[in-house]
This record gives structure tokens, C-alpha cells and sequence, in this order.
């Protein structure tokens, strides 16, 4: 009986855990989709589509016009866009930042590529709405000027 249980046990667990990386892929997935969508907004200038996919923190936080001005004035300076690899995904409950509920949080890493900059990363993270919808919660990057680079 004893051994009964047990192998019930582990093949409960190992069910449990091989859906656990089902769900975590499948929601990397979808919030690379998201990535994808809202870099593609900030990289075609279509800057408004790009605020509607920010969180509702973020865009709290902002004036829409000062953010659109803001997000303009900094794609001016990197330079024309040529290109992003991705680099790390990772998949988060939750964030060591205080405020911020336990939920669905993903991680990208990225090399970029943009004429005025050299050695350019960049990082997004996004997290699911209360509509399961991925938004992105906060853009950060680094590089080193290049060739042409002005800040504004």
C-alpha cells in the first residue's frame, strides 16, 4: 500500500510539474508576442499603439503626451533601428519590488542594434492584466554612445 502511494505521489508530482512548465512556456510565449507587437510599435514611430500597451501603473505614472514626446525624443537618439536578438526570457510570480502583486511576470533581454549606439541591450517586462492581457510594465537599456549620437 505504502509503495502504492508513493508512486502515485511521484507521478502526481511529476504531472504537476511538467504542466507547470507547459503553462510557463505557453505564457512566455504569449508575452513574446506582446514584446514583439509593442517593439515593433516604439521601432515604427507608432508611439500612441505603444502607450496603449503599457500597464495601467505605468500609465498612471505618465502623462500620455509627456510620454509620447519623451519615448520620440529617445528613439531620435538611438538612431535608425537595425535590428534586436533575443537573448533570455524567464517566466516570475512575482518581483522583489515592493507595490507589486504576486501575478504573471516576464523577463526579455535583448541585443539591439541602433545607428547612434553601440553595445545596445535592452530589457523588457511585462505582466498579465486582470484581462490576462500582456502589458509591459517597464523598458530599461544600456549602451554606449556612438558615432552621431546626440542626447535630447
Amino acid at each position: 500500500m505504502k509503495k502504492t502511494l508513493f508512486t502515485i505521489s511521484l507521478i502526481l508530482g511529476t504531472l504537476a510539474s511538467s504542466y507547470s512548465q507547459i503553462s510557463e512556456d505557453y505564457q512566455l510565449k504569449q508575452a513574446s508576442k506582446a514584446s514583439y507587437n509593442w517593439f515593433k510599435n516604439i521601432n515604427s514611430a507608432n508611439y500612441p499603439a505603444a502607450w496603449e500597451d503599457l500597464s495601467i501603473e505605468v500609465q498612471n505614472n505618465f502623462n500620455k503626451e509627456d510620454w509620447l514626446i519623451g519615448i520620440n525624443r529617445m528613439m531620435n537618439s538611438f538612431g535608425e533601428f537595425s535590428g534586436r536578438k533575443e537573448v533570455s526570457r524567464e517566466f516570475k510570480s512575482s518581483l522583489e519590488v515592493k507595490d507589486l502583486p504576486d501575478g504573471y511576470y516576464a523577463i526579455f533581454q535583448y541585443e539591439s542594434n541602433y545607428k547612434y549606439t553601440l553595445n545596445h541591450s535592452e530589457q523588457l517586462i511585462l505582466h498579465q492584466d486582470h484581462k490576462q492581457k500582456w502589458r509591459v510594465l517597464d523598458y530599461s537599456y544600456d549602451f554606449n554612445p556612438g558615432e552621431g549620437f546626440i542626447e535630447e
